[in-house]
C-alpha cells in the first residue's frame, strides 16, 4: 500500500492516481461493481461489508485486497455504498481507523441534509464530498456487480460550501477514471428534485406495471422488447428502494401526481378518439427522447 499523501492538484493529473488505495464500505451489486472497476484500475482495494461471509467471497473473487478493518488507515479514498444509517454508524464506530486525511463519499440517492449529519462527525483534516453515481442493473448482491455499469453513465457530484476544491477534484477524477461520461454538480435540493423524476418514479411505475392485476403467469408469453425494458428495474432491492422512496417523499409525490396527470391526458384523447391530439402527444414525447439523448451524448 503505498503510504503518501495524493490530496494535491498535481498528483489529481497524474498517474500516481491509480496506486491511491480505496475503501469500498458495503459489497452489495454497487458496491462490488466500485471494486471490480477499481482493481481493474490497479488501485490497492479494501473492502468491508455487514455480513463477513460476503467480504470473504470478495477477497477469494480477488476484487478486493484486504477486508481487514484496520487497513482502513491506508484508504485515502472511502466509498460507502452504504444506507444513510449504516453510514452513520460506520462511521461513529470506526472513525479512528480513518485516514488522517481521508476523503469520504457515499452514493445515497437522496442527499438534502445528510452531508451535514456526517461533517458534524469529522474532526479537522477529514471531508465528505456527496456524490450519486447514476448506474446500477436490476437484481441485488455482490453477485449481481458489475464494473463496467460506470461506462458512460452519469456521476453527479454534490458539493457543500466547507469542501476542499482538491478533494472534489479528487472524486471527479475518480469518476472519470471509472468510466463515467459526464460529472455534473449540483445542490442537494436540486439533486433530490431531478432524482425524484428520473430514478425514483420511474421504479415507482416499472414496480406498478408488474402489479397491475393484469398481469398472469401467461404474461411472458406476450411480451417484447417494450416490456422487458419497461420493467427492467422492477427486480429491485424493495429495503433500499423503501428507504428512498420515504427519504424523498414529497418530491416523488408531486413526481407521480404529474406522471398521472400526462397518462389521464393520454386516456382522455384516446375515450374521445382525439387522433391528433394523441398523435401530438406520442410526437412531443419522441422530440424530447431525441433531444435528451442527443444532448446527453454531447
Amino acid at each position: 500500500m503505498n503510504p503518501y499523501s495524493y490530496h494535491t492538484k498535481e498528483t489529481i493529473m497524474n498517474s500516481d492516481f491509480r496506486k491511491i488505495p480505496i475503501a469500498v464500505i458495503g459489497l452489495g451489486l454497487m458496491g462490488g461493481s466500485f471494486a471490480k472497476r477499481l482493481k481493474e484500475l490497479g488501485h490497492p482495494v479494501i473492502g468491508l461489508n455487514r455480513t463477513e461471509s460476503v467480504a470473504k467471497e470478495a477477497l477469494a473473487m480477488g476484487i478486493v485486497d484486504s477486508i481487514d478493518p484496520m487497513d482502513l488507515k491506508k484508504a485515502e479514498i472511502v466509498i460507502f455504498c452504504t444506507p444513510e444509517k449504516g453510514t452513520l454508524s460506520f462511521i461513529k464506530e470506526h472513525l479512528p481507523l480513518l485516514h488522517e486525511r481521508a476523503v469520504l463519499t457515499d452514493i445515497a440517492g437522496v442527499k438534502n441534509g445528510f452531508a451535514k449529519e456526517v461533517k458534524a462527525l469529522l474532526p479537522e483534516g477529514l471531508d465528505f464530498v456527496s456524490g450519486h453515481p447514476m448506474c446500477g442493473k436490476e437484481g441485488a448482491g455482490l453477485a449481481q456487480s458489475d464494473g463496467a455499469i460506470f461506462d458512460g453513465a452519469n456521476y453527479v457530484l454534490i458539493p457543500e460550501p466547507w469542501n476542499s476544491p482538491a478533494h472534489l477534484s479528487l472524486v471527479k477524477r475518480m469518476a472519470e477514471e471509472l468510466g463515467c461520461a459526464h460529472v455534473p454538480v449540483v445542490t442537494a435540493e436540486e439533486h433530490d428534485r431531478a432524482i425524484a423524476y428520473t430514478s425514483d418514479l420511474t421504479h415507482a411505475v416499472a414496480t406498478a406495471l408488474m402489479n397491475s392485476s393484469s398481469y398472469s403467469e401467461k404474461t411472458k408469453y406476450f411480451i417484447g422488447g417494450s416490456f422487458r425494458d419497461e420493467t427492467r428495474v422492477a427486480d429491485i432491492n424493495g429495503k433500499l428502494w423503501t428507504s428512498l422512496f420515504l427519504a424523498n417523499r414529497e418530491k416523488l409525490l408531486e413526481e407521480i401526481d404529474r406522471f398521472s396527470e400526462a397518462l389521464q391526458q393520454l386516456r382522455g384523447a384516446i375515450a374521445e378518439e382525439k387522433e391528433e391530439e394523441i398523435t401530438a402527444f406520442l410526437e412531443e414525447a419522441g422530440r424530447r427522447r431525441r433531444e435528451m439523448i442527443h444532448r446527453g451524448n454531447s
